[in-house]
């Protein structure tokens, strides 16, 4: 597991889940499964869920730049040697 301030990702079995929280609590998750070919994301990108919830532009754009560009199959592939 990772964690870094407000971001965590947890490995699970035959993928990952990562977890922001803002600063007022609110809590946004996509969850990854391993495939074939690298991974597929079960839910939409974090930009994407906050725009939804009305969250402001600015925090929007840095989160996409920040966090929607992780490559979730190569956290597993790291996960997969921690045996």
């Amino acid at each position: 597991m990772i964690n870094q301030k407000g971001k965590v990702i947890e490995t699970i079995k035959n993928g990952c889940v990562e977890t922001l929280e803002l600063h007022d609590g609110s809590e946004y998750k996509k969850r990854h499964i391993k495939t074939t070919y690298g991974s597929q994301c079960e839910n939409k990108e974090f930009a994407k869920q906050m725009e939804a919830d009305g969250i402001f532009e600015e925090i929007i754009e840095k989160v996409y730049d920040v966090y929607d560009g992780f490559l979730p199959s190569e956290f597993m592939d790291i996960a997969e040697l921690d045996c």
